[in-house]
């Protein structure tokens, strides 16, 4: 396997995780709404991640490692999307915004960067 080949397949398994994490945050509370998958589906298409794809990683979520952001400006942005997905169907589950903060907690970020995002997001 060539050096390019090992690095396309480094970011693809990157951006599997990034929609994972997705995921996670939308079904946390128990359902996923449909503007939930819709949102996800869109951020995924500009990773090149098919709506089939998203659906395979929605069904088989431990067959993705998770994969942290590499640089800070990418875990920011991870957790501004997680923010969209979490306000996407106009209810805060007390388990999405959870699991947001340990994210953040685990990237060495704030956890309050996830209230001032979500406050940042709320129309």
């Amino acid at each position: 396997m060539g050096l390019f080949n090992v690095f396309n397949k480094d970011e693809k398994s990157r951006n599997r995780s990034y929609i994972k994490n997705l995921l996670d945050v939308a079904s946390s509370d128990g359902h996923l709404d449909e503007s939930e998958r819709n949102l996800i589906i869109s951020i995924a298409a500009k990773f090149d991640i098919t709506k089939d794809e998203v659906q395979e990683i929605l069904t088989n979520p431990n067959s993705i490692k998770f994969t942290p952001p590499s640089s800070y400006s990418a875990k920011v942005k991870l957790l501004e999307d997680l923010v969209k997905i979490m306000i996407a169907d106009k209810k805060i589950d007390e388990n999405e915004v959870r699991i947001c903060k340990n994210l953040a907690v685990e990237f060495n970020i704030a956890p309050i960067i996830v209230d001032e995002l979500i406050q940042a997001n709320i129309k």
